[in-house]
């Protein structure tokens, strides 16, 4: 059975303004920050303690950045080109990426040696988040509708549900997907927590910087991509998120 979430426009504006303030005050607070190794960081992952960013510009690396420094630690170009990568994530193994030009998505090792892929029937194109036992995609495609799909990792999609608004690179947190957006209605960025179960949004704070791209989370703290400055890593507090407030109306669910 296939899930898809649609949010009226109605409904989208009303859950604007239930989202206006984070769910406690900690939500979204800064906690630490530095410049990116390349403009552009549009794919974060965690992985044993060190923070991996894709950036979409040249020289099209995947970077290992220390956490607490910002040092670089090392990179590798991931396929030919490296120009086509899109999202990152890791499983605890593997790191997974999506290639633009082939809509493939990939499950590889560090330095770029392949274990598996599978096509989609989806635009591969924004970002992906490892759940413990499956991997959550987001879909490049053109406004009005946005989509993200649960998979296994041979690729059969689960279930998917739609957002009228852009979002890009997710995270999960273990309980919440946390999407990178932006809001089309009020022309801003900010940070999005998803209930999953239902597709509903349970938090959400403005960005610290415009064109936020990337995130992961490490076990505390949620980290950020921002494109603004020539690219920049968020540390971020997201301690506080509760139970799903029923008043948000995220999103009306559909059963096919």
């Amino acid at each position: 059975m296939r899930i898809i979430a649609l949010r009226s426009f109605a409904l989208g504006a009303c859950a604007a303004l239930a989202l206006g303030a984070p769910a406690s005050a900690a939500v979204g607070r800064v906690v630490a920050s530095f410049p990116a190794p390349a403009a552009d960081p549009s794919g974060l992952a965690w992985a044993k303690g060190d923070l991996y960013c894709f950036c979409e510009t040249s020289p099209y690396l995947i970077w290992k950045v220390n956490p607490n420094t910002g040092k670089v630690l090392g990179s590798f170009r991931f396929l030919k080109t490296g120009a086509d990568t899109v999202g990152l994530a890791h499983d605890g193994k593997y790191f997974w990426a999506g290639n633009g030009a082939t809509d493939l998505v990939y499950r590889f090792e560090w330095g770029g040696s392949v274990a598996s892929s599978f096509k989609v029937s989806w635009n591969v194109g924004r970002g992906f988040a490892w759940s413990g036992l499956h991997l959550w995609g987001t879909e490049r495609r053109e406004a009005p509708s946005y989509s993200y799909f649960q998979m296994r990792i041979d690729g059969k999609v689960l279930r998917s549900y739609s957002d009228y608004y852009e979002i890009y690179d997710p995270a999960w947190d273990g309980r919440y997907l946390w999407f990178p957006e932006y809001d089309d209605f009020e022309k801003k960025f900010r940070v999005i927590a998803v209930d999953v179960s239902g597709g509903t949004a349970v938090a959400s704070f403005n960005a610290p910087a415009d064109g936020v791209r990337g995130a992961t989370y490490d076990g505390s703290h949620l980290w950020l991509g921002t494109a603004a400055g020539d690219g920049r890593l968020w540390k971020v507090d997201v301690a506080g998120v509760g139970v799903a407030p029923a008043s948000l109306g995220r999103v009306k669910v559909l059963f096919k």
